[in-house]
């Protein structure tokens, strides 16, 4: 096993690596990175940051960098079957991330429940040094806006830290949530909500007489403030149609309330007042829940019928807005050009690594890190010194360099722009032509308006 003894020591790589990890992560990842109540944030206190996990190293990153203004670097701890070969346990470790064990992962190889208690005896260290331990108590991503069931093991770090510190001082709990607008690719929104943290010491006497009652009870409490942050839509078995309820109404509630749609969060917590109704309809009404199920239902195989998404159907449509919107993208086809020129190849490296990855919630993990620190590092360096050399002219090569970064974004958002270029010329045509599936998703989307109008409040 590789000692993770140092893992939260001052590193000279660590320091490096985080600035401009952070800087790919926040400027060119994702179009938007939100991180809500930041203020909540225990300031040289022991915390333990418990979170939902959905999307793989993409969570820990959007925790990490939640804490770029606290000064203190969190050390992650992650299920232990991703530490099986040297080169990458040794990774991990670099980016202070430590592995715990799980029953099941004895039988692949990846290690012993035993070997658990020297990592919770170091994660307890952290916390008595007034450090930040961070860890998904689902044990596993779901792979949807779900709350899954969660493990002990942060509770039984909680408590083996006040009891490293003879329970004189109080360790702090900092539940926080994760929500993404899409869960694969570049350029997507990505929110991280701190919720208020909170001590424990009221567990002390139940803990030393019933251990396992007292950590019992601390996983519940966790469960129902990350609960209270996050999307939670708890029926998987109507998940499709949940989904596309909070989908098609949200911007609805935004323009309701005086809110402005082109800022996120307020999409989130339209979503989660969706949800919140449609949950109280079917406690109080479980007849017009059904049947608003069904409708649901019916929508989204239309939309599947007709390949289009619902935002195409919720937007005006004109002869003008077609033609104007087709010329602006003729207009950036240049810079589109010189985006996939750029870009196409360090890009798409990390699919080599990807396609032979069955779990799909691990893809931007891989995309993210490959991207960052393998295939964009290189391919820069590769760059800047071939156009030096053909040039002649350092400072050409420069302003090359600088454009690169730039013209991933371009390439990126304009592939995303010519796709929905596409779905609207499609919708034109179905409009033209009068077809009958368009106009049957049209009425049931209406249908479906008229309902949420009456119970979302």
């Amino acid at each position: 096993m590789i000692d993770f003894e140092r893992v939260d020591k001052p590193n000279f790589k660590y320091s490096v690596l985080h600035p401009y990890i952070n800087f790919f992560h926040e400027y060119i990842f994702y179009s938007k990175y939100y991180v809500l109540n930041r203020e909540r944030i225990p300031r040289k206190k022991p915390v333990v940051v418990i979170s939902n996990h959905q999307n793989g190293l993409s969570d820990a990153l959007g925790i990490l960098f939640a804490f770029r203004k606290d000064g203190r670097y969190p050390v992650f701890i992650a299920r232990s079957d991703i530490f099986k070969k040297d080169f990458v346990a040794k990774l991990l470790r670099l980016l202070r991330i430590m592995p715990a064990y799980r029953a099941r992962d004895a039988s692949s190889g990846s290690g012993s429940v035993r070997e658990n208690s020297a990592i919770f005896s170091k994660s307890a260290r952290i916390l008595s040094d007034n450090g930040v331990v961070c860890l998904f108590p689902e044990a596993g991503h779901e792979d949807c806006h779900h709350l899954g069931s969660f493990k002990k093991g942060f509770a039984r770090i909680a408590f083996s830290a006040a009891e490293e510190m003879n329970f004189e001082k109080p360790v702090y709990i900092l539940p926080c949530s994760n929500h993404y607008s899409h869960y694969f690719g570049f350029q997507h929104k990505l929110i991280i909500t701190v919720g208020e943290p909170f001590s424990f010491e009221e567990l002390y006497d139940l803990y030393r007489e019933h251990p396992d009652r007292a950590r019992k009870v601390l996983t519940e409490w966790a469960h129902e403030r990350i609960q209270g942050l996050m999307l939670n839509i708890k029926d998987k078995a109507l998940y499709e149609e949940y989904d596309i309820l909070r989908t098609l109404y949200a911007r609805n509630v935004v323009k309701r309330e005086g809110q402005k749609a082109w800022y996120y969060p307020n999409i989130l917590k339209a979503e989660q007042k969706i949800v919140a109704s449609v949950d109280r309809l079917r406690d109080d009404n479980p007849e017009d829940f059904n049947a608003l199920m069904l409708k649901a239902r019916e929508y989204s195989v239309t939309l599947d019928k007709l390949h289009v998404y619902d935002w195409v159907l919720a937007e005006k449509i004109s002869f003008g807005t077609v033609v104007f919107r087709t010329l602006l993208a003729l207009l950036l086809i240049p810079l589109l050009i010189y985006g996939c020129i750029t870009n196409f190849i360090p890009y798409n490296a990390s699919t080599l690594i990807t396609r032979k990855i069955k779990d799909p919630m691990l893809h931007n993990s891989f995309h993210f890190g490959i991207s960052c620190l393998i295939s964009y590092p290189i391919w820069f360096i590769a760059t800047f010194i071939t156009v030096w050399h053909i040039t002649g002219v350092w400072w050409i090569a420069l302003c090359y360099l600088g454009s690169v970064p730039v013209s991933l974004v371009v390439y990126i958002r304009g592939k995303i722009m010519v796709k929905k270029q596409l779905m609207r010329f499609t919708r034109f045509g179905f409009w033209w032509r009068g077809d009958f599936l368009y106009h049957k998703a049209k009425s049931i989307r209406a249908q479906i308006v008229a309902i949420l109008d009456r119970i979302v409040k």
